[in-house]
């Protein structure tokens, strides 16, 4: 019941109307509940919300009646109800994650990475996590040196060398955010998910103000848009706004 009032609270903060809130917090989980058995309010684990929602979408191709996605809305919603927090956790663990990229920069020199050419499979949770995602600081890493070392939202912003590689200070970021993973069937902590950023931009759009966090994150994706759709990730910018809290 505790999860149930608190996605209730969470749908109304969000904007959503009482018909709407009725439908994704109660209707649809009973419909869930009558045709595969399974009350999602006592799942905690996001891998097997993951796996709910594929067979939510499998049940919905069958139905007599088109519920217009109706049941899969609402554990998408759910979903991004049990990730938001941990992307807040995941933003603060930043310095921990921009750490241990600039070590494999400097110990791996002569490394050269390539963009990926199809699908990878989805980023494992955390071992003993059941709602954090791991991020592989390799591939942040990579990403940064296909950047080579300039910002993706400006390639003249340059504030200063890091001490550590020698090199123009850029952080890594998941454009989709890692705490989402559940949302996707194919991995998101990839090379084409994630953008190279000057320190004032990756904090700009972790908390500036909405009008100026848009256009970044629009900026983004029109820059990864077809990066996104060869890896299997597709996302519409209206979507990828609302993973930042920003609703039109």
């Amino acid at each position: 019941m505790e999860n149930k009032n608190q996605f209730r609270n969470w749908l109304k903060g969000k904007g959503y109307q009482n018909s709407s809130i009725d439908k994704y917090s109660n209707q649809a989980n009973k419909k869930i509940l009558k045709e595969i058995n399974v009350d999602f309010y006592e799942i905690e684990n996001l891998d097997e919300l993951a796996v709910l929602l594929l067979d939510v979408r499998e049940l919905e191709k069958y139905m007599s009646k088109s519920p217009n996605r109706m049941y899969s809305a609402a554990i998408s919603n759910y979903i991004k109800f049990k990730s938001e927090f941990i992307d807040l956790l995941d933003t603060k663990e930043d310095i921990n994650y921009g750490s241990d990229i600039e070590a494999i920069i400097v110990t791996k020199e002569d490394r050269l990475p390539r963009y990926n050419n199809q699908p990878q499979p989805p980023s494992k949770l955390i071992k003993g996590k059941t709602t954090q995602f791991k991020r592989n600081s390799q591939v942040g890493a990579d990403a940064i040196i296909l950047a080579n070392y300039k910002c993706q939202i400006n390639p003249n912003h340059k504030f200063f060398i890091s001490r550590r590689t020698n090199k123009n200070y850029v952080e890594a970021h998941h454009l989709i955010p890692i705490a989402y993973q559940a949302l996707f069937t194919n991995g998101i902590d990839v090379v084409e998910n994630i953008s190279a950023l000057c320190p004032v931009c990756h904090r700009l759009i972790h908390y500036g103000v909405n009008e100026e966090r848009n256009l970044l994150i629009n900026q983004l994706h029109t820059t990864f848009e077809n990066r996104l759709s060869v890896v299997g990730i597709e996302i519409k910018k209206k979507d990828l706004l609302e993973l930042y809290q920003i609703y039109s």
